[in-house]
């Protein structure tokens, strides 16, 4: 079957997601059509074809993907187009995420031909699977590319595809809120770079005042705005954070040592 156009779409405030779609759509191509949906969810996306393929990619939030991104993927509409779900987490679980993805897409006309399940420096720092995704897992995500083109090299239709037994619950667990508040906090040492503002996926650093956030009940807890900072001034120390991330917290105790591999489904 003949591709005659490649699309790529994914959220990845820290680029990890970013990283392993672009690895596997520059596979089938150098010519990529991409919507990167970090920083706005409202983009206007014409209806796929059938002689199309979507890579999508979506990080994992407490086993699911996120939420301010489910009505996005619910509303993308396809005709039989050929489509690689890919989710990336950060070494604890993904749990439902691949299985919400791969459903969500299937209910909108795509047509899943392979789906993976890719790991992620954890978004509360390079403790938990620092590094990652590194040169193994860039050549693991390659390797899964090549191996979805000759899949869908070998077939003449796509009703030729059998569906993909992919893990997951139904229901879904339930999906991390946003309704637990606690946000970054800021030191004295901040420069007011604003290098924060700029890779804040809900837009709510102030752009004259770094310091401030405008909105506390919209922050996801990605930690972009910690992990960009040059000063080291942006820090998360709630309790909340502090639960899951101090030495002896669930994250480290369960997460930090042994590094997961990624699961592929074909």
């Amino acid at each position: 079957m003949k591709l005659n156009k490649i699309s790529t779409i994914y959220f990845s405030p820290t680029n990890t997601t970013k990283t392993i779609v672009e690895a596997i759509a520059n596979v089938f191509s150098s010519e990529i059509n991409t919507y990167d949906i970090t920083f706005d969810r409202t983009k206007k996306v014409e209806n796929f074809k059938e002689d199309e393929l979507l890579i999508i990619g979506m990080p994992v939030y407490g086993g699911r993907i996120p939420y301010l991104v489910q009505e996005f993927v619910k509303n993308l509409k396809a005709n039989n187009t050929l489509c690689i779900p890919v989710v990336v987490y950060g070494n604890r679980d993904y749990e439902d995420a691949l299985l919400e993805l791969s459903d969500y897409l299937e209910e909108g006309g795509f047509k899943i031909v392979s789906a993976g399940a890719f790991i992620g420096e954890h978004s509360f720092g390079a403790e938990i699977a620092g590094g990652r995704p590194n040169d193994d897992d860039l050549n693991i995500a390659k390797d899964f590319a090549l191996k979805s083109k000759q899949k869908i090299q070998n077939i003449n239709s796509v009703n030729d595809f059998e569906k993909i037994n992919i893990p997951g619950n139904h229901p879904y667990k339930e999906s991390a809120s946003a309704t637990i508040e606690w946000e970054p906090e800021t030191l004295d040492n901040c420069n007011d770079c604003g290098s924060c503002k700029d890779v804040c996926p809900m837009g709510i650093i102030d752009k004259g005042n770094p310091k401030l956030i405008t909105d506390i009940s919209k922050c996801i807890h990605c930690c972009a705005c910690v992990k960009v900072c040059p000063q080291n001034a942006k820090v998360m120390t709630s309790e909340m954070y502090n639960k899951f991330k101090e030495f002896k917290g669930f994250l480290m105790l369960t997460c930090s040592e042994v590094q997961k591999q990624p699961e592929l489904f074909m």
